[in-house]
């Protein structure tokens, strides 16, 4: 598949399990109801195993060093790692990829992480509630007039969720890379919340 249909995700050590689960395959399948039109790849700081928050280990497509240079989104996966040196080598990745215009997503920790890097200042954004993003960011931050507590925030190419808000996180990626209609996000976004298949 061309590179520029592939979303990339970007793996810390601890990263959280569950707030991509709905993404890679709403993405890589497109849940049965439409034709999915992107791969997905994860990158990491090295070639070696990464583990989840659950334990699970993912051998990165990428390392950081070599990431392609052309893709359609860039998504930072949330979990517990993201105030180190590593995930420090992470900032050229997202500047690299907003200057292009391409889709950046962050959940979790890694909203906060952008948040510290001074990339949520001048966009609508969310996080893990304004006092921890606040908290985290520091003097970096200046963005509170801006700040949406609600789970997940979509702004031009830029989408921010908090750590449980992956549904409508989910939902605001497909829409920012035409993955679906908008009758078929809504569908997703109501079968999830509900926990029941819909009838239609």
């Amino acid at each position: 598949m061309d590179s520029r249909k592939e979303v990339l995700f970007v793996l810390i050590p601890e990263y959280a399990d569950w707030e991509f689960a709905l993404l890679a395959p709403g993405l890589r399948r497109g849940f049965g109801m439409w034709e999915p039109q992107y791969d997905v790849r994860t990158v990491a700081a090295d070639e070696g195993p990464v583990m989840s928050i659950g334990g699970v280990r993912c051998l990165p497509d990428y390392t950081f060093q070599t990431i392609p240079d052309d893709y359609a989104a860039l998504v930072l996966v949330g979990g517990s790692n993201w105030w180190g040196e590593e995930a420090q080598r992470v900032v050229p990745l997202v500047e690299h990829a907003l200057a292009r215009q391409v889709v950046v997503g962050a959940i979790c920790d890694a909203s906060a992480f952008l948040g510290a890097n001074r990339f949520l200042n001048d966009v609508d954004h969310t996080s893990n509630g304004l006092a921890y993003l606040q908290s985290r960011a520091g003097a970096a931050y200046s963005g509170a007039a801006r700040y949406r507590d609600v789970p997940s925030v979509r702004d031009g190419n830029l989408v921010t969720a908090n750590g449980v808000g992956f549904i409508d996180f989910t939902c605001n990626m497909l829409a920012a890379l035409n993955a679906a209609q908008e009758k078929e996000i809504d569908a997703v976004r109501a079968t999830f919340k509900s926990g029941m298949f819909s009838q239609a």
